[in-house]
């Protein structure tokens, strides 16, 4: 009930302001118009002036004050119910789970690039980095544990798509070109570990020349996912009396 209060008194207050700036626009057109009204006198242009300040910062207290509230309401919740604190610690794993919030930790950052060296009559397409070739690092650094992954600057979670269009490769539908920065947040070692393995994604990798470079470090930041995370067809499907899923 807190929070629906302090939510209607800001919407209020935004309501005010929203009004006071349209009415002080009309107000001008009609004062500064040729339709044969005449210009106000200098003086009262001032007095005008100021009284639309003092509006101003009154409208601009009461936004304050309804802020402080709100944040009031905020800390009480965190303070006096373990509920509120449970859900939102809930909501902000699940949040980052999904990929909706800017992350940082230790980590590695992984450069991959094309082969400068192709042997005469080979076929370059083996000496370029390919869209699968992202998808079985991807795919190695989450079996070894990573928790947050970016290809490029673009956060990889369940609505990403990494796939080859013409001559580059597309990450959340942003055409990227080599070299590929890869960050994953995670146990340092032993993602290096799980990218070095014999025979496995890396080391394919550099058989055929293409640079796969592994830094651990102590610093990794990931942002946020920015793509479309609405639904149009899925819909959540709403547990029976009993628990059990409905049909």
């Amino acid at each position: 009930m807190k929070k629906i209060k302090a939510q209607l008194i800001i919407a209020i207050v935004l309501f005010v302001t929203s009004f006071v700036i349209v009415l002080q626009f009309k107000s001008v057109m009609r004062n500064t118009s040729s339709g044969g009204i005449e210009y106000m006198r200098a003086d009262e242009l001032r007095r005008q002036l100021v009284k639309e300040k003092e509006t101003n910062v009154d409208l601009n207290r009461q936004l304050l004050q309804a802020n402080s509230m709100l944040e009031a309401y905020r800390q009480d919740a965190q303070q006096n119910d373990s509920g509120a604190r449970a859900m939102a610690a809930e909501l902000q794993n699940s949040m980052t789970l999904a990929g909706l919030t800017d992350v940082e930790g230790e980590g590695v950052i992984i450069t991959v690039n094309d082969s400068h060296d192709v042997p005469a009559g080979a076929s370059s397409a083996n000496y370029i980095v390919h869209d699968r070739d992202l998808r079985d690092i991807v795919n190695e650094l989450t079996a070894s544990g990573a928790e947050a992954i970016s290809i490029n600057g673009e956060r990889i979670c369940g609505r990403s798509s990494i796939r080859c269009v013409g001559p580059t490769i597309t990450i959340n539908n942003k055409h990227c070109a080599p070299p590929y920065i890869i960050k994953a947040i995670g146990n340092p070692s032993t993602l290096e570990a799980g990218l070095n393995i014999r025979d496995g994604v890396a080391d394919i990798m550099r058989q055929f020349g293409i640079e796969v470079k592994i830094v651990k470090t102590n610093n990794v930041q990931i942002p946020k996912y920015n793509g479309n995370v609405t639904f149009q067809y899925a819909h959540v499907i709403e547990p029976t009396a009993d628990g059990e899923v409905s049909e």
